[in-house]
């Protein structure tokens, strides 16, 4: 086995599910019960919290998620952004 394997994958998320669970957050909700919803470690939320504040949040790649360049015949929702 070699060392990549031992090392774990780091999770991605894209910047507009970072600003949604930052949106969830400043409504209201807890960071600790939006954190477990999401499955996302608190100490994770925190920086997205402070980054968003700064004006300096990103995600992933910088680039639009997949949902974001489709629209998905018979949904209500169009996810062309």
């Amino acid at each position: 086995m070699s060392k990549q394997d031992d090392k774990r994958r780091r999770a991605k998320y894209t910047r507009e599910f970072k600003l949604e669970a930052v949106r969830l957050v400043k409504g209201g909700q807890d960071a600790a019960v939006t954190a477990c919803v999401l499955d996302i470690p608190k100490a994770t939320l925190g920086n997205w919290i402070r980054a968003c504040e700064k004006g300096e949040l990103r995600g992933a790649a910088d680039r639009p998620s997949v949902l974001s360049r489709w629209s998905w015949p018979g949904c209500e929702r169009s996810w062309r952004g």
